[in-house]
């Protein structure tokens, strides 16, 4: 969730500074409309009793879909001269983002173990020091 919304803020940055700022906008809007919904479900699930999260879900996700087209729909109304084409890579972008999960789960799990040890070690050479 804070992936999908740091990787659709950078991309709109870039392209707000190579294509000039309504592309950036689009695009931001397009990932937007998808990451919202995605982090207002995954707070809701997070509130939600065990026993009731499958219910939870599923009328969670009709919502965060219609909420979504929603999203869609404002921003075509809202932003004058929209960039069908950014907002389109914003949403593709922002759906995809999601696949790269795992990977930043397993990249800050190994930081946060080599960080451990090294603690672990920097005690026992402190410890060994003092003896």
């Amino acid at each position: 969730m804070l992936l999908q919304a740091a990787i659709t803020v950078l991309a709109g940055i870039i392209a707000w500074l190579i294509w000039g700022p309504l592309v950036g906008l689009s695009l931001v809007a397009g990932g937007g409309s998808i990451a919202l919904p995605n982090a207002l479900l995954a707070i809701r699930l997070k509130m939600s009793r065990p026993q009731s999260a499958p219910m939870v879900l599923l009328i969670g996700e009709f919502v965060k879909i219609g909420l979504s087209v929603l999203l869609l729909w404002a921003a075509s109304q809202w932003i004058a001269g929209l960039s069908w084409g950014a907002l389109i890579v914003g949403v593709i972008l922002a759906l995809k983002v999601l696949l790269l999960t795992p990977w930043v789960q397993s990249v800050a799990d190994r930081r946060s173990a080599a960080q451990a040890e090294l603690a672990h070690q920097s005690t026992k050479i402190e410890s060994s020091i003092e003896s």
